[in-house]
């Protein structure tokens, strides 16, 4: 488009009084397209004006969190003369997700958003950016991203999730585990016979709990029954974990752990914060905390509420010994609304956020709360075990003092030791009706049977079930994929 100045009527310009009123209904039109649907002109921001972008994330509307928006609007202006402005919208009422995509699909879609969840519903709409030609071309979204990062944006390029491996680590009390007379435990075996050893000494309570499903400790004893990856081979094909002979023998597990009071009973109905909440006051001795940060956070806790702190365990050792990560696409991040005007600045800000300048912001936080400076020193309050990176953890930043505690840091070695690639794929928009009916069948099962309300002999009837509801079909899809 021009400069949006009409010209003046001259004899270039036509000759009869017709000619020059369309002209002028053709200038009009021009003028007036940029015009919003509310009926306001888009006029583009003053060269003192800062450009605002819209942002929808998850609790981002404490104090903590918009003061440290200002410090990334203080920070980014400093480092590319830009100015911007956050303008965070009300985090809808009710499950995250599930509302977010009502919004979403409602038409009101923020420049940046972030997603736990439910974003494939709003790829497949066409609401979100390909980041990959954006990250191409960064040299500091390069440095920043690991194997496993690349492999999950090319298979599914609409989330920028920068962080380790999601791991869920176990992590126990220390007091519980110098009880038992040891240190660590490494195999299948040890995890069982110290498990057993706290609930004889600590009755009143179970020793393990989880969040709904067994997906945290599956972290933890995936590996030693086999099911190394989401889809592992069986017979020289590949079978679904879920309903692999490994799973089987998994279920007979945990069945047993919660037939002995040692895995809650209550897991099924409890929530993250619940889970946290028992460890804290003494009603769990172990929970599987992503590493890390996390791990620093529950052990901080603990200590202010038990006085102790919690000793971080590696994946227990049987048929093999590790943590899965899957390739297949990021389960949480942040997204790029395909409709904003502004997906460059967007983007700049998130590579911002990636640098040494943004890291030091988002690692330590705010000063005088988090840190405060002692010449050119770096340290860190006890208000720190309570800060966590609101955009992104990048695992190579090194900063001028450790950025994680002892729990954090031997949290991360273990994942870092023991985290291992699974080649796993995004389930295509055809089948994920499909899937979606088979991770239900699979919870109802799992239940039934981790409980004892089903013995182990139905997890044959499961399977079978399985492969009915549409799980033959996608195993063939699993199978040319993993050619």
């Amino acid at each position: 488009m021009g400069s949006g100045r009409v010209p003046r009527p001259g004899k270039d310009q036509g000759g009869s009084p017709m000619k020059r009123m369309l002209m002028y209904l053709m200038m009009l039109l021009v003028l007036t397209s940029t015009v919003s649907a509310a009926g306001v002109a888009e006029q583009p921001a003053a060269a003192d004006e800062a450009v605002v972008i819209d942002l929808m994330a998850k609790d981002f509307s404490d104090d903590w969190t918009l003061a440290h928006l200002k410090n990334i609007e203080k920070g980014f202006e400093e480092a590319t003369g830009k100015k911007i402005e956050f303008n965070v919208w009300p985090t809808p009422e009710g499950a995250y997700a599930e509302k977010l995509n009502l919004m979403l699909l409602s038409g009101q879609v923020p420049d940046l958003i972030y997603f736990q969840g439910g974003d494939e519903t709003a790829s497949q709409q066409g609401i979100l950016t390909d980041l990959r030609p954006f990250i191409e071309e960064s040299d500091v979204m390069q440095k920043a991203l690991l194997d496993f990062n690349r492999d999950r944006i090319e298979n599914y390029p609409y989330l920028l999730w920068l962080a380790p491996p999601r791991v869920r680590v176990a992590v126990v009390r220390e007091d519980y585990l110098a009880e038992a007379g040891l240190s660590s435990v490494e195999t299948l075996d040890e995890y069982y016979q110290l498990m057993k050893s706290i609930k004889a000494a600590h009755p009143a309570y179970p020793v393990i709990t989880d969040t709904g499903n067994t997906a945290r400790m599956d972290f933890t004893f995936d590996h030693a029954f086999g099911i190394t990856a989401t889809w592992v081979k069986e017979n020289g094909s590949y079978v679904y974990r879920d309903v692999s002979q490994g799973a089987r023998e998994k279920l007979a597990f945990y069945q047993k752990l919660y037939r002995e009071g040692i895995l809650d009973n209550e897991y099924i109905t409890t929530k993250w914060d619940g889970m946290e909440d028992k460890l804290y006051t003494g009603k769990v001795a172990m929970v599987f905390a992503t590493q890390g940060l996390v791990a620093d956070i529950y052990n901080s806790k603990i200590q202010e509420t038990q006085g102790v702190g919690l000793v971080a365990l590696p994946p227990a050792k049987g048929v093999s010994q590790g943590y899965a990560v899957s390739s297949a696409k990021e389960t949480r991040g942040w997204a790029i609304s395909a409709g904003s005007d502004k997906k460059e600045l967007v983007f700049e800000v998130l590579e911002y956020l990636a640098s040494d300048e943004g890291q030091f912001l988002e690692r330590y936080g705010l000063e005088g709360v988090h840190y405060v400076m002692e010449g050119d020193t770096v340290v860190r309050t006890e208000e720190s075990a309570n800060w966590w990176p609101r955009f992104h953890e990048v695992v190579n930043y090194s900063g001028p003092t450790p950025v994680l505690g002892e729990a954090g840091t031997a949290s991360w070695d273990i994942a870092g030791r023991y985290s291992v690639g699974d080649p796993d794929f995004p389930i295509p928009e055809e089948l994920s009706a499909t899937w979606d009916a088979l991770q239900n069948l699979t919870k109802e099962y799992y239940y039934r049977i981790i409980s004892g309300e089903y013995p182990i002999s139905r997890f044959d009837e499961y399977v079978q079930k399985w492969y009915d509801l549409g799980g033959d079909e996608v195993t063939s899809y699993a199978n040319e994929q993993m050619k």
